[in-house]
């Protein structure tokens, strides 16, 4: 059920989060989740849940907690890729690399070519191949070999881009 109030309390916190206004974005997405409380809505949106949390992980240092409402969201409506974007950037934030990845990839799974999945994939990088591919990435050995292999590769790149 769609609470009007509620619904626009969200889209001012939507708005709010694009113009860079963190702490006035949680605002209004608080009001929308209590807004539907008082009007006697059992569940609450995931979408409200989700950038609530979202909001909440990036303004205050609560991050735990966000990643909590992301991660609720996400159980609620698990077809909506940016509940799965929200929680990846939780987890970026969080240094939760792996599992950021893995919420960025089911995003895209479910909406290939999400604009701010991608970017954020791209923000965080790709891991080159480890030079042994028989020893483990953190093996000693491995990760020497590759400082030593990519550092004269990154060189040459930049050597090249700057003649």
């Amino acid at each position: 059920m769609l609470v009007r109030p509620a619904e626009e309390s969200f889209r001012n916190g939507i708005e709010s989060l694009q113009r860079g206004r963190g702490i006035e974005a949680l605002a209004f997405l608080e009001a929308a989740l209590l807004i539907e409380r008082r009007q006697g809505v059992e569940r609450p949106q995931a979408r409200y849940l989700s950038f609530y949390g979202f909001c909440l992980g990036l303004e205050t240092k609560r991050l735990a907690e966000g990643i909590r409402y992301c991660r609720d969201a996400l159980e609620l409506e698990f077809f909506n890729a940016d509940l799965s974007w929200n929680l990846g950037r939780l987890l970026v934030k969080a240094d939760e690399r792996a599992e950021a990845y893995a919420a960025f990839q089911k995003g895209l799974d479910i909406q290939p070519g999400h604009p701010g999945i991608v970017r954020e994939l791209r923000r965080m990088g790709t891991r080159r191949r480890p030079p042994l591919l028989f020893l483990a990435r953190n093996n000693p050995v491995n990760v020497v070999l590759g400082r030593l292999t990519y550092a004269g590769h990154d060189r040459q790149k930049n050597g090249a881009a700057s003649r």
